[in-house]
């Protein structure tokens, strides 16, 4: 794996030719395979690409699945696949670990790699319709690739030391956990017990020296989990597959390509899609069923140029969503005026109240404050989701998410409440919230700063500027650079979250609020979101910043009478 992708890529195209001749399979002469230092492998426009026009056709059959290995090609091996699922549902439950990002059948696919890698095998396969399988491996990223690549390689410790205290940091850290332990209290003493050979890659590099089984087994399984969880589409079971070829192709998140005013003139970064249905296809996503031969089909759905790379849509993933599954973050995605990514916001200690009634109405309503006083293993006052609608309906007046409704309260009740409200409150549960609306606004923009700050860690300040500076830096490795990248794109969110607070408690001034409370700070980031990167002045009177040229030209109404 690893070596001449392109002569690998070759020669899958071959075979796949040789086992479905004539029907089932197609590629395009106009597609070009090449192999970059920066990008790995991509797949470039030979020639000049028109919309709707078929690039290439697979048939469902070669796709690449857990029951294709497991299910199909072992009796015994099936019959046990029952309990070691029920096996790693249950560890999942014990240690109370995430089971919305590793499913029983993640991790089942992930054996299912290893059996395509083992040298015992693949010499049992060959000349049987798995060959296809075999060859497809070949094309996979090395080793050493996915070690830079992949966040299942990255050093714990160095990760920390960038995302700090932070979602990042914690969901990181939490799925770590979650692969050590499936391996070793379920996975190792499965193939303990059944022939560990079997599920070895004696070609990997970390391998070479084959210490004991157990350390090769692992080696060998981290390497496949990395591979399917960077690689794999959903299947039309719910379970991951992955799909020959069309895994080689780069993608984006749909939300670079997400704009505020559409023009005729708007150019799409993604420009393939992906069709299911039968043999043959005729162009996009049509078909017409010939043979009752499922397929899959890649087809261009703009105009593409000559030498343009092929991308396809990776769905709609956040910045930190996108590093989280890929280890890496295109270079434009910042750009966008749309980076919202998940955040969690810890309480700042001074917002942990000592006094006998607030600590009493507090925990009568259910916030935990013995782990809310926690910052490392204890629980967040809140976290929010990386939907643009949330934070954009908030700042309008809209509605207000539930999350941020409990924080609101709890600031109150934590801080500002008097004798007679929280009395009131201990004994009926119910607070005037509104009557502290404009004084606890500012109070949820002070716990935006304080997570900002721990961001950073170790009281340092560290600006994304600074950040993408850094992460531009030739000698900077690739793993540290996407940490870096998803550090400002979180930072951005929480900065887009503090301005929306500040925002509502500007609307909610009354004649009685002190002058200069709820004041939005604005300078040097942008007048619609309150980003600081990217800060883009206005050309003519260069006295307010824009994050992206979209939330320059929502503004222009308002701002078009002030400007120079």
């Amino acid at each position: 794996m690893g070596g001449d992708r392109v002569a690998a890529v070759e020669a899958l195209v071959a075979t796949m030719g040789r086992h479905h001749p004539g029907k089932g399979f197609s590629i395009s002469n106009k597609l070009r395979f090449v192999q970059t230092a920066e990008r790995g492998l991509c797949v470039h426009a030979k020639v000049a690409i028109q919309r709707d026009e078929t690039l290439m056709v697979l048939p469902e059959s070669a796709r690449l699945g857990r029951k294709r290995i497991l299910d199909d090609n072992d009796e015994k091996l099936r019959k046990k696949l029952p309990r070691l699922r029920r096996d790693i549902e249950q560890n999942g439950q014990r240690h109370q670990q995430v089971q919305h990002n590793f499913s029983a059948e993640d991790f089942l696919f992930a054996v299912s790699i290893m059996k395509v890698l083992s040298s015992r095998c693949r010499s049992s396969w060959v000349g049987n319709a798995i060959a296809i399988n075999i060859d497809q491996a070949a094309t996979w990223p090395s080793e050493t690739e996915m070690r830079s690549n992949s966040w299942f390689y990255w050093d714990i410790e160095k990760v920390r030391g960038i995302w700090n205290q932070s979602l990042l940091w914690s969901s990181f850290k939490e799925l770590r956990a979650h692969v050590q332990s499936t391996f070793d209290d379920v996975l190792y003493l499965f193939f303990r017990n059944n022939q560990p050979e079997e599920y070895i890659d004696t070609s990997l590099p970390s391998n070479a020296s084959m210490e004991n089984n157990k350390v090769a087994l692992w080696n060998t399984f981290i390497y496949s989990l990395a591979l399917c969880w960077s690689r794999a589409h959903e299947g039309s079971n719910g379970c991951p597959e992955m799909i020959p070829l069309v895994e080689l192709f780069n993608g984006h998140s749909d939300r670079i390509d997400q704009v505020l005013k559409k023009s005729s003139k708007q150019r799409t970064v993604i420009n393939l899609g992906i069709a299911k249905g039968y043999w043959p296809f005729i162009g996009g996503n049509r078909f017409v069923n010939e043979c009752n031969l499922p397929c899959s089909a890649v087809y261009a759905t703009r105009d593409i140029e000559e030498g343009d790379e092929l991308i396809l849509t990776y769905g709609d993933l956040s910045p930190t969503g996108f590093v989280g599954k890929y280890g890496s973050m295109p270079a434009d995605f910042l750009n966008h005026y749309n980076i919202m990514s998940d955040v969690s916001m810890w309480t700042p200690p001074q917002f942990i109240p000592t006094e006998d009634m607030r600590v009493k109405c507090l925990e009568k309503s259910d916030y935990p404050l013995d782990k809310l006083r926690q910052i490392e293993g204890g629980t967040a006052l809140l976290t929010l989701s990386h939907e643009r609608d949330d934070v954009e309906a908030y700042r309008a007046g809209y509605y207000e998410p539930e999350v941020v409704t409990r924080m609101r309260q709890y600031l109150i009740l934590a801080a500002l409440a008097d004798n007679f409200e929280l009395d009131r409150n201990f004994n009926t549960g119910r607070l005037r919230g509104p009557l502290y609306e404009s004084r606890v606004l500012p109070l949820m923009q002070e716990v935006a700063d304080y997570n900002i700050g721990l961001l950073a860690g170790d009281g340092e300040t560290v600006t994304s500027a600074e950040d993408v500076e850094r992460a531009s830096s030739g000698d900077v490795p690739q793993w540290e650079k996407s940490c870096l990248l998803a550090r400002v794109a979180y930072r951005e969110s929480l900065l887009v979250w503090r301005h929306a607070f500040g925002q509502r408690g500007k609307a909610s001034m009354t004649i009685f609020d002190e002058p200069g409370e709820n004041k939005v700070d604005i300078r040097g980031r942008c007048r619609v979101c309150g980003r600081s990167y990217p800060s883009r002045n206005c050309r003519r009177c260069r006295s307010v910043a824009y994050c992206s040229r979209d939330h320059q030209a929502l503004d222009w109404k308002v701002h078009k009478s002030q400007c120079g």
